[in-house]
């Protein structure tokens, strides 16, 4: 199921040979190593070196680069990358701290940001069936928070245009493509 997600991520991301890839809450790295097999230069940080070393070791060349950083303070120049990815790790996370990654990924990106992340159900009267199931899935503290979280309205409180949301994966995730450059609303 993961594996469908990341390819649409890769498919919907608008990527171009020669543009630089940032790949953020890597993990073990599965979304940058996607990136890399189509021939994308990236960089995969993560805060756990565990998982770079995951990542290090199923890393076939020079294609990928991995790091050690967190992502509420990326070591990174503005606008180093074309396009960054980040895959089912914001939903671990406060909202406040949501807020730092988000607009450190708009800080040091230029073209597209793809977020990966749990999708939820439209219906709210099934929140609590689905934290429930979600939370024997995936162990994370604050999923009970994230199924009621409007999501979309996070992304533009870090000034980040939400420019569409792709449902995948039998309805698991959802893919949210954002622009990082401010608009200024006329009127």
């Amino acid at each position: 199921i993961r594996r469908g997600s990341r390819r649409k991520a890769l498919a919907l991301s608008g990527w171009c040979p020669g543009e630089r890839v940032l790949d953020v809450c890597t993990g073990t790295g599965e979304l940058a190593l996607t990136f890399a097999s189509q021939g994308a230069r990236v960089v995969g940080a993560d805060i756990a070196r565990g998982m770079l070393k995951r990542a290090i070791n199923k890393s076939p060349g020079p294609r990928s680069a991995w790091v050690e950083m967190d992502a509420t303070n990326l070591a990174f120049a503005e606008n180093s990358f074309e396009i960054s990815v980040l895959s089912l790790a914001l939903h671990h996370m406060p909202i406040a701290v949501q807020l730092a990654v988000l607009k450190e990924l708009r800080r040091v990106t230029t073209k597209r940001i793809v977020i990966i992340e749990p999708h939820t159900p439209a219906n709210r009267r099934w929140f609590a069936l689905w934290a429930g199931v979600a939370a024997l899935i995936d162990e994370s503290e604050y999923i009970h928070e994230w199924v009621q979280q409007d999501f979309v309205n996070t992304c533009f409180t870090a000034n980040l245009n939400v420019e569409s949301v792709h449902v995948t994966s039998l309805g698991l995730h959802r893919i949210l493509l954002c622009d990082p450059e401010i608009s200024i609303p006329e009127g």
